[in-house]
């Protein structure tokens, strides 16, 4: 009788201690976001697919580890359809500012800023077939530009022709990170804010020699 109520509390315990815990992920929970990932732009994660895969997987493993209280979901950022609105400009001048204390991306945030207040940081998006001159509309200095035509045409054909690339194939950047505009030879950044893919060029840093930084 002793022996079988030993048994019974060695086996109870063997499994608890491979029960996980609510809030703890396993090697393969970790392998599996980690091949999640997709690349765009010779490494850069579209910010809309990573984040619809990483809301799969973690509610995923919040059901796994037992987890029995529903989270509450965060609000959904607002969508701005259109580079050309005050909303759009509003919402790139304050993710600027906050990202010019950033150590990677500090400098090329404070580059943009600066030329945004210059009047040179031009924003694009090629499946609107329209581009303008950025500014802030929090600034009463600051004037709304009037938008021009460019040719439309889809992101990836778009990006195809206006980054630049090595003899290699891969994408030339600044010291400071930024892509550089092929056409104009002007510095660039492509990205995702709120939902609306852009792009953005602005002068290049200019050397002593009178030639790009880059160059």
């Amino acid at each position: 009788m002793v022996n079988n109520i030993n048994s019974l509390r060695f086996h109870n315990t063997h499994v608890v201690s491979r029960t996980p815990r609510a809030g703890q992920t396993t090697n393969n929970d970790t392998s599996q976001i980690s091949r999640s990932t997709g690349s765009v732009l010779g490494g850069s994660v579209s910010p809309a697919h990573s984040n619809s895969k990483f809301s799969i997987l973690l509610a995923g493993l919040s059901k796994n580890t037992g987890t029995t209280k529903a989270a509450t979901p965060a609000a959904a950022p607002k969508v701005v359809n259109e580079v050309t609105s005050s909303d759009f400009m509003k919402s790139l001048t304050a993710k600027l500012k906050a990202s010019v204390n950033d150590p990677v991306s500090g400098p090329q945030a404070k580059a943009m800023l600066a030329a945004l207040k210059n009047g040179t940081l031009s924003v694009s998006d090629p499946t609107k077939g329209v581009t303008i001159k950025a500014w802030n509309p929090d600034d009463k200095a600051s004037k709304a530009a009037k938008p021009e035509k460019i040719a439309t045409d889809n992101w990836n054909e778009f990006l195809k022709d206006h980054l630049k690339r090595s003899d290699k194939g891969s994408l030339i950047r600044t010291s400071d990170g930024s892509y550089i505009d092929k056409p104009t030879a002007r510095n660039a950044f492509f990205g995702s804010l709120n939902g609306k893919y852009y792009y953005v060029t602005w002068p290049a840093e200019v050397t002593a020699s009178g030639k790009p930084a880059s160059a």
